[in-house]
């Protein structure tokens, strides 16, 4: 009888542990806003680390065309960046997801640079103002449109990237952003695409990417077909290649 009482009182103290640990877990996830230079609103979840250190690298997840920030959330890669000790904003472009929309015109979206990549200048200004961010060292993982954003960013002095990720970009639309005419030169980028997706033009546009960016730099072409954060479900184990990435670039 004592051995039972015992074995059960034991088994009470580990769920209890096992809750709160999940909810601490989840307990730092909250929905934010911040307002755009042209007075958009733009809604992101942010998240800390469990355990906090301070301060901490930041990581803004930026979606593909169509999707929202939950496109990020409900992926394993995003519980794997907070357990490794990075905060995660992930935002919704103006036009998806609970953000405003300035105008309904998205091929212009994909390609305006003063439309999307206010938005992430807006993300950028939000991070800076926590005082538990390390603001040199913030990253990125972009996908599709998010991987423009991305490259675009990694190439532009106005914003303080220090490393980042895409998946499935496109050189011109990239270059759209970015206002330049030229080839871009992101530094520190891993760029990543699948063999078949769009007839063979994004794992074209990911070697492009990589051939004219600046060291380090990384490229991986999966197999498949898969596009954008897909490629994450199909290909898992490259959340860790990722992690790794920053490690060595953003840490």
């Amino acid at each position: 009888m004592i051995m039972t009482k015992l074995r059960s009182a034991l088994q009470l103290a580990l769920l209890l542990s096992v809750v709160s640990q999940t909810v601490i877990a989840h307990q730092h996830k909250q929905k934010i806003t911040f307002k755009t230079d042209d007075n958009q609103t733009i809604v992101a979840w942010f998240q800390q680390p469990v355990p906090m250190e301070e301060p901490h690298p930041v990581i803004i997840l930026i979606h593909q065309g169509g999707a929202s920030k939950d496109e990020w959330v409900n992926l394993p890669l995003w519980h794997k960046l907070t357990q490794a000790g990075y905060a995660l904003l992930a935002y919704d472009i103006r036009q998806h997801g609970e953000s405003s929309a300035d105008r309904d015109d998205i091929f212009d979206l994909f390609n305006n640079p003063v439309r999307a990549p206010l938005d992430l200048k807006a993300a950028i200004t939000f991070v800076q103002s926590k005082t538990t961010i390390d603001s040199s060292r913030i990253g990125i993982i972009g996908a599709s449109v998010g991987a423009n954003l991305a490259v675009m960013a990694s190439a532009l002095s106005e914003y303080p990237i220090r490393s980042a990720v895409a998946l499935s970009g496109k050189t011109d639309a990239a270059k759209n952003l970015a206002n330049i005419s030229g080839s871009i030169q992101a530094h520190t980028l891993f760029t990543i695409a699948s063999e078949g997706e769009q007839g063979g033009l994004r794992k074209k546009w990911a070697e492009s990417f990589y051939q004219s960016a600046k060291r380090p730099k990384k490229l991986e072409i999966t197999s498949g077909s898969a596009h954008g954060s897909a490629i994450l479900t199909e290909h898992p184990s490259l959340n860790n290649e990722i992690i790794q990435w920053f490690e060595q670039t953003l840490k």
